[in-house]
């Protein structure tokens, strides 16, 4: 236990900040109903550009890099590593698209990639497929 005194102190300090800033963004900007899609599944859409970077950088290295790369590097070798350069250059270069994706949804209030679809083609079959 003293052994690892400090480690679990810093978890213990790290742990109650972070549950401690999840219960405070609970009740911040709190919508008037949780009926509409846009508050359960997009925020209500007041993150904005910066939060939404971090939050899809997050879950898109934390799945990709600790998921799909170790698994590609296990059955693909040494040129599975090409991964990790093309994750980080093309990360940036996406994210710029998804701006004008983003304005466009707001917009016209689609939520999802397939409400896009259907606006923009027309085609309900094409939306089911993305």
């Amino acid at each position: 236990m003293s052994d690892h005194l400090t480690e679990i102190i810093i978890f213990s300090a790290l742990f109650l900040l972070v549950s401690g800033m999840g219960f405070v963004a609970a009740r911040w900007r709190r919508p008037q109903t949780m009926d509409n899609l846009d508050e359960w599944g997009l925020g209500g859409r007041n993150f904005g550009s910066w939060i939404t970077w971090f939050l899809i950088g997050g879950d898109l290295y934390t799945a990709y890099t600790f998921v799909a790369v170790p698994a590609l590097v296990f059955g693909a070798g040494a040129a599975g590593f090409y991964a990790v350069p093309y994750t980080i250059v093309v990360y940036p270069l996406v994210f710029l698209v998804l701006i004008r994706l983003w304005s466009v949804s707001h917009v016209h209030g689609f939520v999802t990639p397939a409400d896009f679809v259907r606006a923009r083609f027309g085609s309900p079959t094409l939306a089911l497929a993305v």
